[in-house]
Parts: C-alpha cells; structure tokens; sequence
C-alpha cells in the first residue's frame, strides 16, 4: 500500500454510496460495501489454499469486478494486476482502489485476448468465478497457461455439472439421466439460455471435462474440492513448463533406436508391441541396437499370431505382459493411441512401472489454438 491521503470513516461511507456494487464486502474496516452478493475474500482465498504470504509475487486477478478478492491479495504483499472486461469507474472498483490507497494495476480486458507481450508474466493467476461465463473457455485456459512463469499456479472457481440438479430446474427434470453418466465420461452443458437463472452461464462443465480442459491446457491439477449444494467447485493448477499439446502416444515418441542408444542401454528387458508389417522393417536396426537376449518378445492384440515367432521372437498375448515385466515396451502399431491407453490402464491394475515408447518416424499435424507441438 502507498502511504496517501487518509480518509475519515465519513468520507469512505459517502464514497462507498457514489457506486453500485456485486459483492458485499468490508471495503475498510467497519464499512461493508452494499452489494448483494456477500464476500469474505479473506475466507475464501484461505480455503482455497492461497498463501498468507505472496511478497513479491506478481499476481493477475481475472474478473476482479469490485475488487474484493484485489485488496485482499495486495495485503498479502502481492504485486497485483486487477483486470476485467469493465470500466472501472462503472463498478466499485476505482472507489475501492481509493480508499485502500492501492498501487494495483488495472486492465480493461477480456480473457481470450490476455497475452504476455502486451499483459506481462506472472507467478499466481487467480481466475474465479469465470469460466463458465464465457464463451471459450479453454482458450482462456491456454493464454493463462502463457503469462505464466514456468512452475506458476492458477486458482480457478465455478459452476460444475455433478450436482447442478440442484440449482437448475430443467437439469433437475433429467437428474436420473445426468448422475448415469455425469461421472463416467467428460462432457459440458452448454447454456444458450439461461443455467441456475443466469443468462451469462454458459459453459458448464463437469471435473472430468474441467480437468481435460486444464490438462489440455498444459496444467496440473494439485488441489481440487467440491460444493454439492451450489454444484460448484475451486481448485489449483499448476503450469507444466515447456507443455506441447500432443497426446501421449506422440509426445512419449523415438523416431528411430539409433538415437537413444544410451537410454536402451539402461533397459533390462525390452518388449515390442505390434507384430505386423512395422516390426518387420526394423529388423536390421533392432539387431544393431539390441541384444537378443535382452528382448522379452513382442505383444499383438491379434489371437492368430500368439504363440507363433517373428524374426525369431515369440508373439505372445498382452495379457501375458504382467508375468513378463518388461522394463521398456516399444510401440510399433499404427494403433498406438488405443495401445498406450490400454497399457497405461494395465499399468495401474498390476502396479508395473514399466516405460512406454512409441517407435514412429511420422509426424503430427498442429492443429491446437496455443500451442505447437514439435
């Protein structure tokens, strides 16, 4: 805080007067502004984990509205940049700002626009209360993941679909349908009109799809809790430094074996997956970069090749693969995508902890909105 003019309680009342506010908070000791919409930033932010102490930090709030949650953060020795598609002058923000004598940084902005090289970098975003009123959320996401420092955390709030049976009529008519699936597969309700009597929810998610959003996004998740009776969620994020947005099967990828011969070399025993036409073409290069000995066999989804051998290893069932434990399985199939899935999936129910590759020279079309991918 800047030491400026001190204002008398009077005064702060009569400019608290001059505006209309969201949020009832307590502006200043003892004044609550009247907003309809009761705040305890203090609470809030400790319950959803935000430090006591951020000193130094470079904090962007998006949404920041009246400022409840702004001041709060600066208190705490943030270096805070507030920023909301409002005028400040229209909202309690600027009186706020006055009677606190903050040094808080604000931007008129929308958050599918936020960029660093206009908005800079930051170490904590706070994004509450925001992504479901807008209309592209994982974009927004994205340029958070970008004026991020690498290792920086965003707190996020909101609506989720779980339990919104209970704030919203007509999703109330078809709780029986929603809680079948509302746990099993991502997926997000989109309002055009109204959702929980508010036109601007538009966007409602439910934590499996929330969660790809993020992980699509290039976070994650390390904090995450629940509110059933407002169906409403809060959590925290944090950036993966250096994030392509490629699935696991292409990020977790060798172009060839000539160029990880001192990783193989820490491999004990080595299993491909795939016994078809790729395997056959590598023959030349697995026996230059890898002993005989040290192949466990090669796996195939197809039951007519178990049993059989190629170019002298056995095929054997992907069932078999616990009883094996390999240390590396290389991924040789043009159907990499379900094999990665399936292996991960089996390394969870057996506890293995082997190491997953897919062998593949061919490269992938970039068709994300923020990100490249080679």
């Amino acid at each position: 805080m800047t030491k400026g003019q001190t204002l008398s309680k009077e005064e702060i009342v009569e400019l608290v007067a001059s505006r209309t506010w969201y949020h009832r908070y307590e502006v200043s000791p003892g004044v609550m502004t009247p907003g309809r919409t009761p705040l305890d930033a203090k609470r809030v932010l400790d319950c959803y984990g935000f430090p006591q102490d951020v000193t130094g930090k470079r904090v962007l709030e998006i949404g920041a509205w009246d400022g409840a949650y702004t001041f709060e953060v600066e208190r705490r020795g943030g270096i805070v940049t507030a920023m909301d598609i409002q005028d400040k002058e229209r909202t309690g923000f600027s009186v706020a700002h006055r009677i606190n004598n903050s040094k808080v940084r604000y931007i008129q902005n929308d958050v599918t626009n936020l960029n660093p090289e206009q908005h800079g970098k930051y170490d904590i975003v706070l994004f509450l209360g925001v992504y479901y009123h807008i209309l592209h959320p994982l974009l927004a996401f994205q340029n958070i993941y970008n004026v991020l420092n690498d290792d920086g955390v965003v707190f996020y709030s909101g609506h989720i679909l779980e339990y919104s049976y209970k704030i919203d009529s007509r999703m109330a008519k078809y709780k029986k349908e929603l809680m079948a699936i509302v746990d099993k597969i991502p997926i997000t309700l989109f309002a055009r009109g109204c959702h929980a009597e508010v036109w601007s929810n538009w966007y409602i998610p439910n934590l499996l799809c929330l969660n790809d959003w993020l992980a699509t996004a290039g976070f994650k998740v390390f904090k995450e809790q629940v509110g059933v009776e407002g169906s409403t969620m809060a959590g925290a994020a944090r950036k993966i430094p250096n994030f392509k947005l490629a699935p696991k099967w292409y990020d977790c990828r060798w172009s060839d074996l000539a160029g990880h011969r001192q990783e193989l070399e820490g491999y004990g025993k080595i299993l491909f997956f795939g016994a078809g036409g790729r395997f056959a073409s590598l023959q030349e290069e697995i026996a230059r970069m890898v002993p005989a000995e040290r192949i466990a066999g090669v796996a195939d989804n197809d039951p007519a090749k178990w049993g059989k051998t190629i170019a002298g290893h056995p095929i054997v069932n992907p069932k078999d693969i616990p009883a094996i434990k390999p240390d590396l399985v290389l991924v040789v199939s043009a159907f990499a995508a379900d094999i990665f899935e399936a292996l991960d999936e089996l390394k969870l129910e057996t506890g293995l902890g082997f190491e997953i590759v897919n062998l593949d020279n061919s490269e992938m079309l970039d068709t994300s909105c923020g990100h490249e991918v080679y």
